[in-house]
Protein backbone atom coordinates (compact mmCIF):
# COMPACT_ATOMS: atom_id res chain seq x y z
CA UNK A 1 0.00 0.00 0.00
CA UNK A 2 0.75 3.39 -0.78
CA UNK A 3 2.84 5.41 2.13
CA UNK A 4 0.82 8.84 0.41
CA UNK A 5 -2.17 7.25 0.38
CA UNK A 6 -4.35 8.06 3.61
CA UNK A 7 -7.44 5.63 2.13
CA UNK A 8 -6.62 2.64 0.01
CA UNK A 9 -9.11 0.16 -1.18
CA UNK A 10 -7.55 -3.03 -3.07
CA UNK A 11 -9.42 -5.86 -4.70
CA UNK A 12 -13.14 -4.85 -3.06
CA UNK A 13 -16.07 -7.75 -3.56
CA UNK A 14 -19.29 -7.45 -1.85
CA UNK A 15 -22.17 -9.61 -2.58
CA UNK A 16 -25.42 -9.34 -0.73
CA UNK A 17 -27.70 -12.68 0.04
CA UNK A 18 -25.12 -14.07 -2.83
CA UNK A 19 -26.15 -11.45 -5.33
CA UNK A 20 -22.68 -10.06 -6.29
CA UNK A 21 -23.02 -6.22 -5.92
CA UNK A 22 -19.32 -4.62 -6.32
CA UNK A 23 -16.46 -7.18 -8.23
CA UNK A 24 -12.76 -6.15 -7.81
CA UNK A 25 -13.00 -2.61 -6.81
CA UNK A 26 -9.48 -0.75 -6.20
CA UNK A 27 -9.16 2.89 -5.42
CA UNK A 28 -6.99 5.26 -3.55
CA UNK A 29 -7.03 8.55 -2.28
CA UNK A 30 -4.21 10.76 -0.78
CA UNK A 31 -4.58 12.89 1.54
CA UNK A 32 -5.30 16.89 0.66
CA UNK A 33 -6.87 14.94 -3.22
CA UNK A 34 -10.16 14.75 -4.15
CA UNK A 35 -11.22 11.56 -5.89
CA UNK A 36 -14.63 11.90 -8.31
CA UNK A 37 -16.86 8.64 -8.50
CA UNK A 38 -19.05 8.29 -11.32
CA UNK A 39 -21.88 6.02 -12.67
CA UNK A 40 -25.23 5.82 -13.63
CA UNK A 41 -27.86 5.01 -10.96
CA UNK A 42 -27.14 1.34 -9.63
CA UNK A 43 -23.66 1.44 -10.78
CA UNK A 44 -22.36 0.74 -7.18
CA UNK A 45 -21.30 4.08 -6.42
CA UNK A 46 -23.37 4.04 -3.38
CA UNK A 47 -22.47 0.95 -2.35
CA UNK A 48 -18.38 1.68 -2.57
CA UNK A 49 -18.91 4.46 0.28
CA UNK A 50 -20.97 2.24 2.40
CA UNK A 51 -18.43 -0.20 2.25
CA UNK A 52 -15.88 1.97 3.18
CA UNK A 53 -17.90 3.26 6.31
CA UNK A 54 -18.34 -0.27 6.77
CA UNK A 55 -22.41 -0.07 6.59
CA UNK A 56 -23.38 -2.71 4.95
CA UNK A 57 -27.10 -4.41 5.12
CA UNK A 58 -27.33 -8.37 6.62
CA UNK A 59 -26.50 -10.68 4.61
CA UNK A 60 -23.60 -8.46 2.84
CA UNK A 61 -20.06 -10.29 2.30
CA UNK A 62 -17.34 -8.23 1.98
CA UNK A 63 -13.72 -9.64 0.39
CA UNK A 64 -11.11 -7.60 -0.14
CA UNK A 65 -8.87 -4.76 1.92
CA UNK A 66 -9.88 -1.36 2.51
CA UNK A 67 -6.96 0.53 4.04
CA UNK A 68 -7.74 3.85 6.23
CA UNK A 69 -5.03 5.38 7.65
CA UNK A 70 -2.86 2.50 8.44
CA UNK A 71 -5.65 0.26 9.27
CA UNK A 72 -7.85 -1.95 7.42
CA UNK A 73 -11.07 -1.26 8.43
CA UNK A 74 -12.43 -5.19 7.39
CA UNK A 75 -10.77 -6.10 10.47
CA UNK A 76 -12.33 -3.62 13.03
CA UNK A 77 -15.02 -4.43 15.14
CA UNK A 78 -17.68 -2.33 15.60
CA UNK A 79 -16.55 -0.16 18.52
CA UNK A 80 -13.29 1.03 16.79
CA UNK A 81 -15.60 1.66 13.62
CA UNK A 82 -18.12 3.66 15.81
CA UNK A 83 -14.68 5.80 17.09
CA UNK A 84 -13.80 6.65 13.28
CA UNK A 85 -17.24 7.40 11.69
CA UNK A 86 -17.89 10.89 12.46
CA UNK A 87 -14.97 11.84 13.49
CA UNK A 88 -12.24 10.94 11.40
CA UNK A 89 -14.22 9.44 8.44
CA UNK A 90 -17.70 11.52 7.84
CA UNK A 91 -20.26 11.21 5.41
CA UNK A 92 -22.74 13.04 3.47
CA UNK A 93 -25.42 11.10 2.26
CA UNK A 94 -27.92 10.99 -0.78
CA UNK A 95 -31.14 11.50 1.04
CA UNK A 96 -31.23 14.29 4.09
CA UNK A 97 -34.12 13.63 5.36
CA UNK A 98 -33.43 9.86 5.75
CA UNK A 99 -30.56 10.87 6.90
CA UNK A 100 -31.77 13.66 9.52
CA UNK A 101 -34.22 12.59 12.99
CA UNK A 102 -37.14 14.35 12.44
CA UNK A 103 -38.19 14.32 16.47
CA UNK A 104 -34.77 16.29 16.97
CA UNK A 105 -33.93 19.52 16.58
CA UNK A 106 -30.67 20.48 13.89
CA UNK A 107 -29.00 21.88 16.96
CA UNK A 108 -29.52 18.78 18.83
CA UNK A 109 -28.11 16.68 16.14
CA UNK A 110 -25.31 18.46 15.55
CA UNK A 111 -24.10 18.75 18.85
CA UNK A 112 -25.02 15.14 19.61
CA UNK A 113 -22.27 14.25 16.87
CA UNK A 114 -19.62 17.05 18.91
CA UNK A 115 -20.36 15.25 22.03
CA UNK A 116 -19.79 11.81 20.73
CA UNK A 117 -16.40 12.64 19.37
CA UNK A 118 -15.13 15.65 21.20
CA UNK A 119 -14.39 15.72 24.92
CA UNK A 120 -16.10 19.29 25.21
CA UNK A 121 -19.13 20.88 27.37
CA UNK A 122 -22.55 20.73 25.81
CA UNK A 123 -21.94 24.49 25.75
CA UNK A 124 -18.91 24.31 23.89
CA UNK A 125 -20.85 21.99 21.06
CA UNK A 126 -23.46 24.36 21.09
CA UNK A 127 -21.47 26.88 20.24
CA UNK A 128 -19.52 24.29 17.51
CA UNK A 129 -22.91 23.90 16.20
CA UNK A 130 -23.72 27.27 15.54
CA UNK A 131 -20.45 28.18 14.07
CA UNK A 132 -20.59 25.12 11.91
CA UNK A 133 -24.08 26.30 9.91
CA UNK A 134 -22.69 29.10 9.58
CA UNK A 135 -19.97 27.81 7.41
CA UNK A 136 -22.88 25.99 5.44
CA UNK A 137 -24.97 28.58 4.82
CA UNK A 138 -27.35 28.69 7.49
CA UNK A 139 -26.54 31.71 10.16
CA UNK A 140 -28.11 31.13 13.28
CA UNK A 141 -30.07 34.21 13.44
CA UNK A 142 -32.38 32.80 10.37
CA UNK A 143 -32.17 29.34 11.33
CA UNK A 144 -31.71 28.80 14.78
CA UNK A 145 -30.98 25.74 16.06
CA UNK A 146 -34.19 24.71 17.64
CA UNK A 147 -35.70 24.31 14.04
CA UNK A 148 -36.86 20.85 13.10
CA UNK A 149 -35.84 19.13 9.38
CA UNK A 150 -39.60 19.69 8.18
CA UNK A 151 -39.26 23.05 9.36
CA UNK A 152 -36.30 23.21 6.33
CA UNK A 153 -36.45 23.07 2.62
CA UNK A 154 -34.77 20.07 1.17
CA UNK A 155 -31.62 22.21 0.04
CA UNK A 156 -31.38 24.01 3.83
CA UNK A 157 -31.55 19.88 4.85
CA UNK A 158 -28.84 18.90 3.10
CA UNK A 159 -26.94 21.70 4.32
CA UNK A 160 -27.42 20.50 8.14
CA UNK A 161 -26.14 16.97 6.57
CA UNK A 162 -23.12 18.47 5.68
CA UNK A 163 -22.57 20.22 8.99
CA UNK A 164 -23.11 17.24 10.71
CA UNK A 165 -19.97 15.39 8.32
CA UNK A 166 -17.97 18.19 8.81
CA UNK A 167 -18.85 19.29 12.22
CA UNK A 168 -15.87 17.26 13.54
CA UNK A 169 -13.14 18.30 11.27
CA UNK A 170 -12.28 14.61 9.58
CA UNK A 171 -9.65 13.19 7.61
CA UNK A 172 -11.87 12.03 4.76
CA UNK A 173 -14.85 13.22 3.91
CA UNK A 174 -17.55 11.04 1.52
CA UNK A 175 -20.16 13.05 -0.03
CA UNK A 176 -22.65 10.81 -1.82
CA UNK A 177 -24.33 13.74 -4.36
CA UNK A 178 -23.82 16.28 -1.53
CA UNK A 179 -25.34 18.68 -4.48
CA UNK A 180 -28.29 16.90 -5.85
CA UNK A 181 -31.15 19.01 -4.16
CA UNK A 182 -29.22 22.31 -4.54
CA UNK A 183 -29.99 25.16 -6.57
CA UNK A 184 -26.75 26.05 -8.59
CA UNK A 185 -25.83 29.42 -6.86
CA UNK A 186 -26.22 27.13 -3.32
CA UNK A 187 -24.27 23.96 -4.89
CA UNK A 188 -21.79 26.32 -6.08
CA UNK A 189 -21.45 27.61 -2.28
CA UNK A 190 -21.37 24.24 -0.96
CA UNK A 191 -18.53 23.00 -3.20
CA UNK A 192 -16.37 25.80 -2.73
CA UNK A 193 -17.27 24.77 0.90
CA UNK A 194 -15.54 21.55 0.50
CA UNK A 195 -12.93 22.73 -1.73
CA UNK A 196 -11.98 25.08 1.06
CA UNK A 197 -12.09 22.34 3.62
CA UNK A 198 -9.83 20.23 1.56
CA UNK A 199 -7.04 23.04 1.51
CA UNK A 200 -7.29 24.40 4.75
CA UNK A 201 -7.57 21.43 6.65
CA UNK A 202 -5.69 18.98 4.10
CA UNK A 203 -9.04 17.05 3.69
CA UNK A 204 -9.34 13.67 1.37
CA UNK A 205 -12.37 14.15 -0.11
CA UNK A 206 -14.47 11.18 -2.48
CA UNK A 207 -16.89 13.04 -4.56
CA UNK A 208 -19.93 10.63 -5.83
CA UNK A 209 -22.02 12.59 -8.49
CA UNK A 210 -23.66 12.38 -11.60
CA UNK A 211 -22.71 15.83 -12.63
CA UNK A 212 -19.42 15.44 -15.03
CA UNK A 213 -19.26 19.30 -14.64
CA UNK A 214 -19.03 19.02 -10.83
CA UNK A 215 -16.21 16.37 -11.26
CA UNK A 216 -14.47 18.28 -13.96
CA UNK A 217 -14.06 21.34 -11.72
CA UNK A 218 -13.15 19.63 -8.39
CA UNK A 219 -11.37 16.12 -8.78
CA UNK A 220 -8.04 15.58 -9.45
CA UNK A 221 -8.75 11.73 -9.81
CA UNK A 222 -11.68 9.83 -11.48
CA UNK A 223 -13.36 6.42 -11.23
CA UNK A 224 -15.91 5.96 -13.27
CA UNK A 225 -18.10 2.33 -12.16
CA UNK A 226 -21.06 0.39 -14.21
CA UNK A 227 -22.43 -2.60 -13.13
CA UNK A 228 -20.76 -2.80 -10.20
CA UNK A 229 -17.39 -2.41 -11.87
CA UNK A 230 -14.67 0.19 -12.40
CA UNK A 231 -14.46 0.58 -16.16
CA UNK A 232 -12.18 3.40 -16.42
CA UNK A 233 -10.21 5.12 -13.67
CA UNK A 234 -6.95 7.59 -13.53
CA UNK A 235 -6.52 11.73 -13.66
CA UNK A 236 -9.14 13.55 -13.91
CA UNK A 237 -8.00 15.66 -16.85
CA UNK A 238 -6.89 12.40 -18.53
CA UNK A 239 -9.90 10.49 -18.47
CA UNK A 240 -11.81 13.45 -19.70
CA UNK A 241 -9.81 13.60 -22.58
CA UNK A 242 -9.00 10.28 -24.22
CA UNK A 243 -12.55 8.60 -22.98
CA UNK A 244 -10.85 5.06 -23.71
CA UNK A 245 -14.26 3.37 -22.67
CA UNK A 246 -17.35 3.34 -24.68
CA UNK A 247 -19.26 3.65 -21.40
CA UNK A 248 -17.25 6.86 -20.77
CA UNK A 249 -17.89 7.97 -24.15
CA UNK A 250 -21.86 7.53 -24.01
CA UNK A 251 -21.47 9.26 -20.48
CA UNK A 252 -20.13 11.79 -21.75
CA UNK A 253 -22.41 12.24 -24.81
CA UNK A 254 -25.75 11.85 -22.59
CA UNK A 255 -24.62 14.65 -20.10
CA UNK A 256 -24.26 17.15 -23.22
CA UNK A 257 -26.98 19.43 -22.62
CA UNK A 258 -27.53 22.45 -25.46
CA UNK A 259 -30.79 24.81 -24.56
CA UNK A 260 -33.68 25.43 -26.43
CA UNK A 261 -33.78 29.37 -27.27
CA UNK A 262 -36.96 29.31 -29.17
CA UNK A 263 -40.08 29.99 -28.44
CA UNK A 264 -42.48 26.95 -27.45
CA UNK A 265 -45.91 26.95 -27.64
CA UNK A 266 -46.04 24.56 -24.66
CA UNK A 267 -42.86 25.48 -23.10
CA UNK A 268 -43.40 28.32 -20.38
CA UNK A 269 -41.13 29.26 -17.20
CA UNK A 270 -42.52 30.43 -13.98
CA UNK A 271 -39.46 32.26 -12.22
CA UNK A 272 -38.93 34.05 -8.89
CA UNK A 273 -38.13 37.71 -8.81
CA UNK A 274 -34.15 37.83 -8.42
CA UNK A 275 -32.28 37.98 -5.64
CA UNK A 276 -34.35 35.43 -4.05
CA UNK A 277 -33.11 37.34 -0.80
CA UNK A 278 -36.67 37.07 1.44
CA UNK A 279 -36.54 33.08 0.15
CA UNK A 280 -40.27 33.49 -1.06
CA UNK A 281 -42.13 32.74 -3.88
CA UNK A 282 -43.73 36.32 -5.85
CA UNK A 283 -43.83 34.45 -9.14
CA UNK A 284 -44.06 36.32 -12.34
CA UNK A 285 -45.23 34.31 -15.71
CA UNK A 286 -45.56 34.62 -19.16
CA UNK A 287 -48.02 32.29 -20.63
CA UNK A 288 -49.15 31.10 -24.49
CA UNK A 289 -52.55 33.18 -25.40
CA UNK A 290 -55.35 30.89 -26.17
CA UNK A 291 -58.72 30.78 -26.09
CA UNK A 292 -59.32 27.19 -24.24
CA UNK A 293 -59.67 27.80 -20.70
CA UNK A 294 -56.70 27.21 -18.31
CA UNK A 295 -56.68 23.16 -16.65
CA UNK A 296 -55.46 24.68 -13.50
CA UNK A 297 -55.43 28.69 -12.24
CA UNK A 298 -53.62 30.11 -9.64
CA UNK A 299 -55.22 34.00 -8.88
CA UNK A 300 -52.69 35.85 -5.91
CA UNK A 301 -51.49 32.40 -3.88
CA UNK A 302 -50.69 33.31 -0.40
CA UNK A 303 -49.08 31.23 2.38
CA UNK A 304 -47.81 31.71 5.27
CA UNK A 305 -45.98 30.06 8.17
CA UNK A 306 -46.17 31.10 12.05
CA UNK A 307 -42.63 32.51 13.29
CA UNK A 308 -41.70 31.36 17.06
CA UNK A 309 -42.71 33.80 19.71
CA UNK A 310 -39.52 35.35 21.23
CA UNK A 311 -41.76 36.54 23.98
CA UNK A 312 -45.13 34.82 26.05
CA UNK A 313 -47.76 37.58 24.83
CA UNK A 314 -46.25 39.02 21.75
CA UNK A 315 -47.89 38.93 18.92
CA UNK A 316 -47.58 36.70 16.44
CA UNK A 317 -45.95 37.13 13.08
CA UNK A 318 -46.24 35.16 9.91
CA UNK A 319 -43.77 34.24 7.31
CA UNK A 320 -44.59 34.61 3.53
CA UNK A 321 -43.27 31.27 1.61
CA UNK A 322 -45.66 32.46 -1.46
CA UNK A 323 -46.76 36.00 -1.69
CA UNK A 324 -49.64 36.62 -4.15
CA UNK A 325 -48.58 33.94 -7.24
CA UNK A 326 -50.41 34.06 -10.25
CA UNK A 327 -50.38 31.88 -13.32
CA UNK A 328 -52.29 29.64 -15.73
CA UNK A 329 -51.70 26.32 -17.16
CA UNK A 330 -53.59 24.93 -20.20
CA UNK A 331 -53.70 21.52 -21.48
CA UNK A 332 -50.86 20.23 -23.22
CA UNK A 333 -48.26 23.11 -21.66
CA UNK A 334 -45.35 22.79 -19.47
CA UNK A 335 -44.08 25.42 -17.01
CA UNK A 336 -40.85 25.35 -14.99
CA UNK A 337 -40.71 26.35 -11.65
CA UNK A 338 -37.30 27.70 -10.80
CA UNK A 339 -35.70 29.46 -7.76
CA UNK A 340 -33.16 29.12 -4.84
CA UNK A 341 -33.86 26.83 -2.36
CA UNK A 342 -35.91 27.84 0.33
CA UNK A 343 -37.76 30.15 -2.57
CA UNK A 344 -41.09 28.70 -1.89
CA UNK A 345 -41.03 25.81 -4.81
CA UNK A 346 -42.38 23.37 -2.75
CA UNK A 347 -44.51 25.28 -0.63
CA UNK A 348 -45.69 26.29 -3.73
CA UNK A 349 -46.46 22.99 -5.04
CA UNK A 350 -48.21 21.52 -1.76
CA UNK A 351 -50.78 24.06 -1.80
CA UNK A 352 -51.49 23.34 -5.39
CA UNK A 353 -52.37 19.60 -4.25
CA UNK A 354 -53.88 20.57 -1.20
CA UNK A 355 -51.43 19.55 1.72
CA UNK A 356 -50.42 23.07 2.32
CA UNK A 357 -53.05 25.66 3.94
CA UNK A 358 -54.05 28.65 1.56
CA UNK A 359 -53.31 31.87 3.51
CA UNK A 360 -54.91 33.63 0.75
CA UNK A 361 -55.84 33.43 -3.21
CA UNK A 362 -57.41 30.88 -5.11
CA UNK A 363 -56.63 27.51 -6.82
CA UNK A 364 -58.77 25.75 -9.20
CA UNK A 365 -58.39 22.65 -11.67
CA UNK A 366 -61.02 22.04 -14.01
CA UNK A 367 -62.96 25.27 -12.24
CA UNK A 368 -63.07 23.37 -9.42
CA UNK A 369 -61.67 25.58 -6.50
CA UNK A 370 -59.12 23.30 -4.95
CA UNK A 371 -59.06 25.68 -1.59
CA UNK A 372 -62.68 23.47 -0.98
CA UNK A 373 -62.08 20.12 1.02
CA UNK A 374 -64.89 18.40 -0.45
CA UNK A 375 -63.65 18.98 -4.09
CA UNK A 376 -60.37 17.78 -3.08
CA UNK A 377 -61.03 14.03 -3.01
CA UNK A 378 -61.97 13.88 -6.71
CA UNK A 379 -59.08 16.31 -7.75
CA UNK A 380 -56.61 14.53 -6.86
CA UNK A 381 -57.22 11.66 -8.88
CA UNK A 382 -56.35 14.28 -11.89
CA UNK A 383 -53.34 15.02 -9.61
CA UNK A 384 -50.03 13.59 -9.06
CA UNK A 385 -46.70 14.61 -7.94
CA UNK A 386 -43.24 13.36 -7.23
CA UNK A 387 -41.91 14.26 -4.27
CA UNK A 388 -37.93 15.87 -3.60
CA UNK A 389 -37.51 12.78 -1.12
CA UNK A 390 -37.98 9.54 -2.90
CA UNK A 391 -37.08 7.41 0.04
CA UNK A 392 -39.22 9.23 2.10
CA UNK A 393 -42.28 8.87 -0.06
CA UNK A 394 -42.50 5.48 0.29
CA UNK A 395 -43.75 3.53 3.36
CA UNK A 396 -40.60 0.59 3.61
CA UNK A 397 -42.41 -1.98 4.83
CA UNK A 398 -44.28 -2.46 1.97
CA UNK A 399 -43.14 -3.76 -1.58
CA UNK A 400 -43.10 -1.51 -4.57
CA UNK A 401 -46.06 -3.20 -6.24
CA UNK A 402 -48.18 -2.36 -3.56
CA UNK A 403 -46.32 1.02 -3.23
CA UNK A 404 -46.83 1.55 -7.04
CA UNK A 405 -50.37 0.44 -7.28
CA UNK A 406 -51.56 2.65 -4.26
CA UNK A 407 -53.17 5.11 -6.19
CA UNK A 408 -55.48 2.52 -7.64
CA UNK A 409 -57.25 2.19 -4.50
CA UNK A 410 -58.97 5.44 -4.52
CA UNK A 411 -60.57 5.03 -8.29
CA UNK A 412 -63.99 5.06 -8.53
CA UNK A 413 -64.16 1.71 -10.65
CA UNK A 414 -61.06 0.42 -8.57
CA UNK A 415 -58.89 -2.03 -11.69
CA UNK A 416 -59.09 -5.88 -10.38
CA UNK A 417 -55.90 -7.67 -9.09
CA UNK A 418 -54.85 -9.24 -12.25
CA UNK A 419 -55.49 -5.65 -13.95
CA UNK A 420 -53.88 -3.93 -11.20
CA UNK A 421 -50.34 -6.07 -11.46
CA UNK A 422 -50.49 -5.63 -15.32
CA UNK A 423 -50.59 -1.56 -14.77
CA UNK A 424 -48.04 -1.83 -11.65
CA UNK A 425 -45.73 -3.82 -14.29
CA UNK A 426 -45.98 -2.03 -17.10
CA UNK A 427 -45.70 1.33 -14.80
CA UNK A 428 -41.99 0.26 -13.65
CA UNK A 429 -40.95 -0.80 -17.06
CA UNK A 430 -42.09 2.42 -18.92
CA UNK A 431 -39.50 3.92 -16.39
CA UNK A 432 -36.59 1.72 -17.16
CA UNK A 433 -37.13 -1.04 -14.26
CA UNK A 434 -38.59 -4.93 -14.71
CA UNK A 435 -41.71 -5.97 -14.13
CA UNK A 436 -39.81 -8.29 -11.11
CA UNK A 437 -38.55 -5.33 -9.17
CA UNK A 438 -42.16 -5.33 -8.01
CA UNK A 439 -41.56 -8.13 -5.61
CA UNK A 440 -38.48 -5.88 -4.10
CA UNK A 441 -38.70 -3.35 -0.92
CA UNK A 442 -37.66 0.37 -1.64
CA UNK A 443 -34.19 0.04 0.34
CA UNK A 444 -33.12 -2.51 -2.32
CA UNK A 445 -32.99 0.33 -4.72
CA UNK A 446 -30.29 2.82 -5.34
CA UNK A 447 -31.57 6.61 -4.86
CA UNK A 448 -32.10 6.97 -8.95
CA UNK A 449 -34.36 3.97 -9.07
CA UNK A 450 -36.14 5.24 -6.21
CA UNK A 451 -36.64 8.30 -7.89
CA UNK A 452 -37.70 6.64 -11.07
CA UNK A 453 -40.69 4.23 -8.91
CA UNK A 454 -41.93 7.91 -7.25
Amino acid sequence: MSDKALLEVRDLNLSIHDTKILTDISLSVPQGRTLGIIGESGSGKSMTALSIMQLLPKGAECRGAIHFDGRDLTQLDETTLCELRGSDIGMVFQEPMTALNPVHTIGDQITESVLLHQKVSRREARRIAESTLERVGLPVSQYPLTRYPHELSGGQRQRVVIAIAIACKPKLLIADEPTTALDVTTQAGILDLLNSLKASEDLALILITHDLAVVGNMADDVVIMRNGEIVESGATSQVFSEQNHLYTQTLFKASSFVPDTGTSAHQDTVEGDTPFANANANVTATATATANPPLLSVDRLVCTYPINKRRLFAPQRFFRAVDEVSFNIHAGESVGLVGESGCGKSTLARALLGLQKISAGQVTLHDRDLGNPDNLRESRQHMQVVFQDPYGSFNPRHRVSRLVAEPLHVLPDKPGRGETDKLVNTALENVGLMSSDADKFIHEFSGGQRQRIA
